[in-house]
């Protein structure tokens, strides 16, 4: 009795599979049952090929999708554009380069000045304003990298200020060397003729002294007079760029796209 309970459970199921396939569910399709009434077991055969009242397995997902971006694309006239903003730009780059070289020339000089005037107020003080210079200088220099009409007159400023501090440095310097007794004083108080013997080389020192700082004194005038002069010229230049350049490069430059 239990055999064929369990052989008529077994048909109920395999009615459920068949009303599955009818309703459109996929199956393979069962041609023959048999049962063993000992055992309760139910067999059903079937075409490998057709359908079976298991149900099939969804489709694997789809391959993500890589976006490339799309690259842009410059027209004939836009190259002609980019072409005579390099040969217009020309000047204005090179100040940049010269703001930039100068900046990190002068940073190598406050750190020498400061390195070797630590016991020496005077020094440090110059060294510390050397140091500002140059921060000034290189900010100055991005700030032309960017097109901002400012960054001239910063740079302007930058260079006089630099000028003033040398020449002031220098001249306190000559005063001091004209009113010392010199290195070789204090060594030929006690000795008379090795005080005669060490006033050439005493002279000597005075003079290299007061040659190098006049040589600074030229170099505050000059050098940082010219630099700022050029500077000064470029302004002209970076306004007449400003206004021949589309501003589609302009913007790329702000941005910091070299062109």
């Amino acid at each position: 009795m239990l055999a064929w309970t369990c052989i008529y459970a077994k048909l109920n199921h395999f009615r459920d599979f068949r009303n599955f396939c009818d309703n459109g569910g996929d199956c393979f399709a069962i041609t023959s049952i048999s049962a063993s009434p000992t055992g309760g077991i139910l067999h059903a055969r079937g075409n490998p090929t057709d359908k079976i009242g298991v149900p099939a397995l969804p489709p694997p997902p789809p391959p993500p999708l890589t976006l490339t971006p799309a690259v842009p694309h410059l027209s004939e006239e836009n190259l002609q554009q980019l072409a005579a903003a390099r040969t217009g730009g020309r000047k204005v780059r090179r100040a940049i380069s010269v703001a930039s070289f100068d900046g990190w020339t002068i940073g190598v000089f406050a750190a020498l000045t400061l390195l070797f005037s630590l016991t020496d107020l005077p020094g440090l003080f110059v060294g510390l304003g050397l140091g500002m210079i140059a921060c000034i200088e290189l900010r100055g220099a991005n700030k032309l990298r960017r097109l901002e009409p400012k960054a001239v007159r910063m740079l302007v400023f930058n260079q006089i200020a630099l000028g003033i501090l040398l020449l002031a440095y220098s001249v306190w310097r000559i005063v001091v060397v004209m009113k010392s007794e010199g290195a070789y004083a204090a060594v030929g108080a006690s000795d008379p003729q090795l005080a005669r013997m060490l006033q050439p080389v005493e002279n000597l020192t005075r003079m290299i002294s007061l040659a190098v700082y006049a040589a600074l004194i030229g170099i505050a005038v000059f050098a940082q007079g010219g630099l700022a002069l050029f500077y000064f010229t470029r302004e002209k230049h970076l306004q007449a760029y400003l206004m021949k350049t589309p501003a589609w490069i302009l913007a790329m430059q702000r941005a910091g796209i070299t062109i």
